[in-house]
């Protein structure tokens, strides 16, 4: 898990998907995107290699919101407006499945808690496929969030 803010992902040197994810992220145009799904990028065959979820919802109970974890594709979380936690914690062998990986939808739960993280305006996440998070939780009361999920493909 990395924690930062846009102003230093150029000096991350994740490599070219990720680069492209930051340079769309930083794009002032896309801040108004409305909630739903955007390709940014996509291979020849359909895979969409680059993508964002753009949601708006109310943060919830750390116990209302389930560690996932994924395997296909990394997150890069980018809060717009609001404030959340995220719960984080590895994704150990000794998790024990809530509801089993999902490959068409990329994701699978697993029992447990996660550290809730602080998660506050124009600062992000990013997630690869070791680290079991829980996005959405209310810090310390409801909150209306307006966030992004881009999506990148490992």
């Amino acid at each position: 898990m990395i924690i930062d803010t846009l102003d230093n992902a150029e000096k991350l040197n994740l490599g070219p998907r990720f680069d492209k994810a930051f340079a769309w992220l930083k794009d002032p145009a896309n801040a108004n995107l409305p909630a739903g799904h955007h390709v940014i990028e996509q291979a020849e065959d359909g895979t969409e290699l680059l993508f964002a979820n753009v949601q708006e919802y109310n943060t919830r109970d750390p116990k209302d919101c389930p560690l996932e974890y994924h395997r296909a594709y990394a997150d890069i979380q980018f809060l717009y407006e609001g404030c959340e936690a995220i719960g984080y914690r590895p994704l150990t062998d000794d998790l024990a499945e809530l509801k089993p990986y999902n490959a068409e939808s990329d994701i699978g739960f697993v029992q447990g808690e996660g550290t809730a993280v602080p998660f506050s305006k124009n600062t992000f996440f990013v997630l690869f496929p070791q680290d079991a998070h829980a996005p959405g939780q209310r810090v310390p009361s409801a909150d209306k969030v307006r966030k992004v999920i881009v999506k990148v493909r490992l």
